[in-house]
């Protein structure tokens, strides 16, 4: 906002993510930089295969904004090379992470933050409308991401009680993520519902069940 930019871009380290800013100074989520650009391309005549991947993580609103413009959305394991195995596999051409991670394979095999950015530059010019508005095509659902510190790392499926809670949360249609880390002892659990209020009641009841189940 300083230098009154219409826009701020940023790569990582290796410039295979993108991170977009709009004119306003607040980050763009990147599910809705992915449905921003899904329409895009689809207008212009350049999404192939009739939709597009994302990965476990990406927000239930990018879903249902993919319904709303008769495209599908197929989900992937979290990590580009899933998103890339899917893709090959129902023959699409573009697909990304929430993270910033797009992958356009007419361009490229794997993410890259130039031709996202440029691709999101092209967006913005043709549609004659501010960052803020192009890029927020809908509204995301309210999410918690908890990262829980683990003694022991149970198969999911052999923890009492379990898959009796999870029933609860399907009936309440909280959309639910569980997950162990590859690299550390943690169990990251991820909700999603409409109801932010029930949502993080639930979470706190899971984060208690699940340090009593794993730190025992």
């Amino acid at each position: 906002m300083e230098f009154r930019a219409d826009l701020g871009i940023a790569l990582d380290g290796d410039a295979d993510r993108l991170v977009v800013v709009d004119e306003k100074g607040d980050i763009v989520d990147g599910d809705q930089l992915l449905g921003a650009l899904t329409a895009y391309l689809d207008s212009t005549g350049n999404l192939q295969g009739g939709g597009i991947v994302a990965t476990v993580m990406s927000n239930q609103g990018l879903d249902d904004y993919m319904k709303s413009k008769k495209l599908k959305l197929f989900r992937s394991d979290v990590g580009d090379k899933n998103v890339l195995e899917i893709m090959g596999k129902e023959n699409i051409n573009f697909g990304g992470e929430q993270s910033g991670h797009v992958i356009i394979s007419d361009y490229s095999k794997t993410g890259d933050g130039l031709v996202s950015a440029l691709q999101t530059l092209a967006l913005i010019i043709t549609s004659g409308k501010n960052a803020s508005e192009v890029l927020r095509p809908f509204k995301l659902y309210p999410q918690k991401l908890v990262n829980i510190n683990i003694k022991e790392k149970k198969a999911l499926d052999s923890i009492d009680g379990l898959a009796k809670r999870l029933e609860v949360l399907d009936g309440k249609n909280i959309r639910h993520l569980i997950r162990y880390s590859g690299t550390e002892n943690k169990l990251r659990v991820l909700l999603e519902s409409k109801n932010s209020k029930q949502m993080n009641q639930e979470m706190e009841n899971l984060v208690a069940f699940f340090e009593k189940e794993l730190n025992a």
